[in-house]
């Protein structure tokens, strides 16, 4: 990148709380952005300006992600909700619908440790030419912090109960997780299913568990439908984990925490050895957020220095750092890096299955917002 320090190139106002989440949907024709106040607003990126608000939880936004044609919400008032995309397309601004637009699931979730959801989706066969998307999300365990929950979100069932609690390991908090699935064991017509949990702690340690489930008997009883063992625990820093991603080719992790210490563990080929460690430091502690770009290449990080750092995932080396910021930057998201063969499938899609506008936006974006209620929008290599 240029020695001369870049400025963003648009700036998106709207929020009058600090941003917590953002999230770039629909192949980035579209942002989300979610704030302290509950409320969450999508942002047209062609137009550059508000196309839907609504408060869509009692307290803070952790999470806002889309999963087909559901909005997933996650609160600090301990609820997950579930919206219907279409339904919020009629919002415009938030205007007076606001209060007749109902979550079509709620969930109630421990949301007390600030550790964001995060989900994953196995396509089931439930007959023969019948199949569904299982949505699986995982989040801090109900009965206490440091354990992990895992839930179907498709049919609102507790499948796996405090992950971690019987481990006698002084772990704290669960601060952050990552699930995803094992693909070299998923078989279609086997209804045990192998997923893992990238879990990181109050204690500045990160795990990796497994999780065998029986998606056939979602008993009441979640011990019966899960097998939980830990394949490794690293502690590689000295304050808590603040946010941890996962490369989108599930080949490495990047962690961040209260120190200035950035750590990527480099995973073996079936995950049950323990990772290869490589980490650098930044001059400044506390590094709210981290993201990895789709195309694995460069990941970014938020500061509560003000600054969003880009560093090369491969060397680990600085590459920018982008000042706009007054205050602390929590929340981040790259536009996705779009192959060839999903741009040409992009161009299909029929009219009318979005927000009306069927212009793409395949610029590579970077976007920071945080405690000045301000979300800055750069361009990256």
């Amino acid at each position: 990148m240029s020695k001369i320090p870049p400025s963003p190139i648009y700036i998106f106002r709207g929020h009058a709380e600090q941003i917590n989440s953002l999230e770039f949907i629909e192949n980035n024709k579209y942002l989300i952005s979610g704030d302290a106040g509950g409320n969450v607003i999508i942002w047209d990126m062609v137009l550059k300006r508000s196309k839907i608000q609504f408060k869509a939880h009692n307290d803070g936004i952790l999470n806002v992600v889309k999963f087909n044609d559901k909005l997933i919400s996650h609160g600090r008032d301990n609820t997950l909700n579930v919206w219907e995309f279409n339904q919020l397309s009629n919002i415009k601004d938030g205007g007076n619908k606001e209060e007749s637009i109902k979550p079509e699931i709620s969930l109630k979730v421990n949301s007390l440790n600030f550790c964001k959801f995060d989900f994953c989706y196995e396509v089931s066969h439930v007959e023969i030419g019948d199949k569904r998307d299982e949505l699986f999300i995982a989040v801090p365990s109900a009965k206490d912090s440091s354990g992990i929950d895992i839930w179907n979100l498709t049919n609102q069932k507790l499948i796996a109960s405090s992950i971690g609690l019987d481990q006698n390991s002084k772990t704290g908090y669960c601060m952050a997780i990552k699930i995803f699935p094992n693909n070299t064991f998923q078989n279609f017509q086997s209804v045990t299913k192998n997923y893992f949990i990238l879990a990181a702690y109050e204690s500045g340690s990160v795990s990796l568990w497994s999780i065998i489930i029986n998606t056939n008997e979602l008993m009441s009883n979640e011990k019966d439908n899960a097998t939980v063992e830990k394949l490794w625990d690293r502690k590689e820093h000295g304050e808590s984990v603040l946010s941890i991603d996962l490369s989108s080719d599930k080949q490495f992790a990047i962690s961040t925490s209260g120190d200035n210490k950035i750590v990527k563990y480099n995973f073996d080929e079936g995950f049950k050895k323990e990772p290869l460690i490589k980490s650098t430091t930044v001059k400044y502690a506390g590094i709210a957020e981290v993201k990895i770009r789709s195309d694995g290449k460069i990941f970014a990080t938020a500061g509560w220095d003000t600054n969003i750092r880009i560093f090369s995932s491969k060397s680990l080396k600085p590459l920018a750092i982008l000042s706009y910021h007054r205050e602390s930057v929590y929340a981040l998201a790259f536009s996705r890096i779009l192959s060839m063969d999903e741009q040409d499938r992009d161009k299909s899609i029929e009219e009318g299955k979005d927000l009306g506008n069927e212009e793409r936006t395949e610029k590579h974006y970077l976007i920071g917002g945080g405690k000045d209620q301000r979300i800055s929008l750069w361009e990256i290599y």
